[in-house]
């Protein structure tokens, strides 16, 4: 055996054995934290305690909200998650005074044996923003300096970057005090339509100029209006994402990505011009509305939940949805089921446009037709603009069956659609 392989070997032995020890240290045999879990609807413990939780900030033209939410909201959030994984487990979040303490167990899927993964995180209020103190899985306990160095180190290496980027813009401050953890969210359409952080790691600048360049000719179309809808932009664009896949051989995820980044951007009052500058000469993009079952807001729900769905994020951008049209229950234009309809079909639209294998047959659909019935359906019906005594007369809270048979209809018409058949 040569010395090469005997190091290899060796090495191998190593590596295994540590692996081992570092098992035994992580999986334990009882859970920390254990109850029976709720049904999956149980999304947060209800409307109501989240109405009166949470704080609209109206100062200054950045459009503030702060989601005020309780040990039992963030409890409920942590076990829909753990069912909407398909993972047997629970969690359950404190929060005194100034200190979140929250517990999460696992049960491994071994028949053989009961085994668990238990994680105890502590995060304690600070200026400016609250911080974590301690993260402990299972005997393995790891200061806050610790975590945070290794969470910037797993963003820097991987696409979890990509979605710390695409909230970073979003959320204003994080706080802990008055029995609350509180989120405060720069809450406007550019947030969510630049993209800017995205642009390097999810479409090349040299992709998202030719996408650029073609809006750019689309909106200068002699006899072109004030409006525009977004059938009629999407199918040109995509019919052009269907050439460079077909013609030059492009991957067609990545063209959907960049065609969607840059018309999610422009829909919602930005453009990416200055990103992509250094690929060329973007040109000027003509100001005009563009329509979405006749309506602006619908096209920004929309297109601001597609670009959230491309970074591989779907569910950020359901919780998103969901949580502002919460806020605007209690201050603002009311709960709209058409805004969260608009979100749920773009989250659904934006997944699909980049997913493995469907990507080219999205560009063959939408590039032979504009009309907007083949990825959003009508939802003029739906309720909207209801106030916190009207949603509760009519939905009681977001856990009532009132509510779930309402967010059916909705998916059920999203389904439905041509695209997502």
């Amino acid at each position: 055996m040569s010395k090469l392989l005997r190091s290899f070997l060796y090495g191998f032995l190593l590596a295994v054995l540590a692996l081992a020890f570092l098992l035994t240290l992580v999986i334990e045999r009882e859970p920390v934290v254990w109850h029976r879990q709720e049904n999956s609807q149980t999304y947060l413990t209800t409307t109501k305690k989240l109405l009166h939780g949470t704080v609209h900030n109206p100062q200054g033209p950045e459009k503030l909200r702060t989601i005020a939410l309780t040990a039992d909201d963030l409890t409920a959030v942590a076990n829909f998650a753990l069912l909407r994984r398909h993972l047997e487990g629970y969690a359950k979040a404190s929060i005194h005074h100034t200190r979140l303490d929250f517990l999460t167990s696992v049960k491994l899927p071994f028949k053989s044996a009961d085994l668990y993964l238990n994680l105890k995180l502590v995060a304690d209020d600070a200026q400016p923003q609250a911080v974590i103190k301690q993260v402990k899985l299972g005997d393995i306990a790891a200061p806050g300096q610790v975590v945070r160095g290794l969470m910037q180190g797993a963003l820097w290496l991987t696409p979890l970057g990509r979605y710390s980027r695409m909230t970073k813009p979003l959320v204003r401050e994080v706080r802990i005090g008055e029995e609350r953890l509180r989120v405060t969210l720069n809450w406007n359409q550019q947030a969510l339509g630049h993209a800017k952080d995205l642009v390097t790691d999810l479409a090349g600048k040299e992709r998202l100029l030719v996408y650029h360049n073609k809006l750019a000719e689309l909106l200068a179309l002699p006899g072109q209006r004030r409006f525009v809808s977004l059938g009629s932009l999407m199918q040109p664009m995509f019919s052009l994402a269907r050439g460079r896949t077909e013609d030059d051989g492009n991957d067609p995820e990545e063209e959907n990505r960049a065609l969607i980044l840059v018309l999610g951007a422009y829909v919602n009052g930005g453009n990416l011009m200055r990103e992509i500058a250094t690929a060329g000469e973007p040109a000027l993009l003509v100001k005009r509305g563009v329509l979405l079952n006749r309506r602006i807001d619908t096209a920004q729900h929309f297109m601001g939940s597609a670009v959230l769905a491309i970074t591989g994020h779907r569910t950020l951008a359901d919780m998103v949805g969901l949580a502002k049209e919460i806020n605007d229950t209690h201050s603002g234009s009311g709960f709209s089921f058409t805004d969260l309809a608009a979100d749920r079909a773009g989250a659904r639209f934006g997944k699909t446009a980049v997913k493995q294998g469907v990507a080219h047959k999205v560009q063959e659909l939408l590039s032979q037709s504009s009309d907007e019935s083949v990825f959003m359906p009508l939802i003029k019906d739906l309720p909207e603009n209801l106030g916190p005594a009207d949603f509760a007369r009519r939905f009681k809270d977001i856990d009532s069956a009132e509510f779930r048979a309402m967010k059916l209809q909705i998916e059920e018409r999203i389904a439905a659609c041509l695209l997502y058949q």
